[in-house]
């Protein structure tokens, strides 16, 4: 048996943290213990030469990620329709569709009957995994719900649980819920708001032609750039830039808005 997180952080020297230093306050960027798993994760990896068939028994860690997949799925789709207007093999097409499809249908098949929440999987234990976050509303970038779950989910994300929230800065999706118990305001992925995350759902709306819903989103996260900062993050309540500054792809975010 190979060596458990505690075991791996006693063992091995302290590592140093490039990201903390661009931070005035650590408490932005997830501890030491967490990234410790991460390099453990990868210790496990290198167990096996980053042997893709040797690593589901090597791994300790497997989670199917439904935001991903989400993801996955559409980015195949645009890449099918490049492929169709600059008249690339039909072979290459119909695969770019056919991972489209499959992966648009496994997202479904994550999903909450009653509210349309998408859910990750966990393959080592075998159960799902429901989160208050933003994978949650990975079927609203990826498409093909029935239209009753898919209304409930919007209702979720422009709700109080979410968008709706009455202590918001800008009516924005947070990374996480701001009333889950797993919330923290001002921790990475878990409670701010990502304006590269906020053009995701802008772009994803338009896209399916919700455009009344695209606009809202954008213009909601052009107030939340106005300040210049071009912020990795932001505080979901008092709207306080986090994370390092001048971050590129909140800039091209904002640039594609005002484009």
């Amino acid at each position: 048996m190979g060596p458990t997180p505690t075991s791996f952080r006693v063992s091995c020297r302290p590592t140093p943290r490039a990201d903390t230093a661009i931070v005035t306050d650590p408490s932005q960027r997830p501890k030491d213990a967490e990234y410790d798993v991460y390099l453990w994760l990868l210790e496990e990896m290198k167990s096996v030469r980053y042997d893709d068939a040797r690593l589901p028994d090597a791994m300790s860690f497997a989670m199917e990620d439904v935001f991903v997949s989400a993801i996955f799925s559409v980015a195949c789709e645009v890449l099918a329709t490049i492929g169709e207007e600059h008249a690339r093999p039909r072979a290459d097409v119909r695969e770019l569709h056919g991972w489209a499809e499959r992966f648009r249908q496994g997202v479904l098949d994550t999903t909450e009957e009653r509210s349309g929440a998408a859910r990750d999987f966990d393959v080592k234990t075998g159960k799902w995994v429901a989160t208050d976050t933003v994978a949650v509303f990975a079927p609203l970038l990826s498409g093909g719900m029935p239209r009753p779950q898919e209304l409930a989910l919007l209702r979720l994300l422009e709700g109080p649980r979410f968008c709706g929230h009455p202590d918001l800065r800008y009516a924005l999706v947070p990374s996480t819920s701001p009333v889950s118990r797993d919330f923290r305001p001002r921790e990475y992925w878990r409670g701010p708001v990502w304006p590269v995350l906020t053009w995701l759902f802008c772009w994803a709306f338009e896209r399916r032609g919700w455009s009344e819903r695209a606009f809202l989103l954008r213009q909601e996260g052009l107030r939340q750039a106005g300040d210049g900062s071009f912020a990795e993050y932001y505080e979901p309540f008092t709207g306080e830039p986090l994370g390092s500054m001048q971050q590129s792809w909140t800039a091209a975010a904002v640039l594609d808005w005002l484009g």
